[in-house]
């Protein structure tokens, strides 16, 4: 049974790897000592790196039109902050840089189907949340997770059609925010954890010269198709200063995320 569930994880999250990370339900006592904190410390800090790359957010028109987003891809590298308290609750802060590419179709005032394609530079996100650990049985550990997560950013290129428009003045605005439950396994360094989450993702663009959406403006706004997901991955760390982690989202996204996290 526990090799089962080590390898539907690892399976799950690697075939991914072909918007936001939720994370194991075990994070906040799974490291047990640090370099300086001592053990019995009622809390403890963590620095890491998070890496989110969705390959596919999901997407659909909203508010100007309908229909879906043919494809919205993010690729996100961050640092992390996490204050941990008596090994059952995380606060954290995400603090990185993150780039959208996206395209989608609409019909115009004559009817006509046309494909916009845009890409933005890497700028400045950000994400605050928090975790805690709600059930402990054994090796089994249930817990909820929220985050929120924002970021604003500068279309690079834009075409319709394939023939370049300009892009002056023009910006991607991406919120997002999640709530989540999961249940993870301890199987000796390995840690895998399945769980389900709630999201709301949205993303205007704007304001162009000229129409991007069915409203004949230059504004487009956009939101999750669906708003629950599958989480699945898997942990794996020794229990002193260092963890890693890798997970996958599936149905209502798809996506990767790496997290690695070093306790002081």
């Amino acid at each position: 049974m526990k090799f089962c569930l080590l390898t539907a994880a690892l399976i799950g999250a690697s075939s991914i790897l072909v918007a936001a990370p939720v994370g194991n339900p075990s994070f906040p006592q799974l490291l047990d000592e640090g370099y300086f904190i001592p053990v019995n410390s009622w809390a403890n800090v963590r620095i890491g790196y998070e890496g989110d790359f969705v390959n596919d957010a999901r997407m659909k028109q909203d508010e100007e039109g309908t229909g879906r987003v043919d494809n919205y891809q993010q690729d996100t590298n961050s640092a992390s902050v996490t204050v941990n308290i008596f090994d059952r609750v995380d606060f954290y802060g995400i603090f990185g840089s993150s780039r959208v590419c996206s395209d989608w179709r609409f019909i115009d005032s004559s009817l006509s189907v046309n494909r916009v394609q845009l890409e933005t530079s890497y700028h400045f996100l950000w994400a605050i949340g928090g975790r805690g650990i709600v059930f402990e049985w054994g090796n089994t550990i249930c817990g909820v997770g929220a985050r929120y997560n924002a970021a604003s950013l500068k279309p690079t290129w834009t075409t319709i059609n394939g023939l370049p428009i300009h892009t002056a003045d023009t910006n991607l605005k991406w919120k997002e925010w999640q709530i989540d439950f999961d249940i993870s396994y301890k199987i000796d360094i390995f840690v895998p954890y399945i769980g389900v989450k709630y999201s709301s993702a949205i993303t205007k663009i704007g304001d162009f010269s000229i129409d991007i959406s069915c409203s004949d403006s230059g504004v487009i706004h956009m939101r999750n198709r669906s708003p629950v997901g599958l989480v699945i991955g898997c942990a794996l760390t020794t229990g002193k200063y260092f963890m890693l982690n890798i997970e996958g989202r599936l149905i209502d996204e798809r996506a990767a995320a790496i997290v690695g996290d070093f306790r002081f």
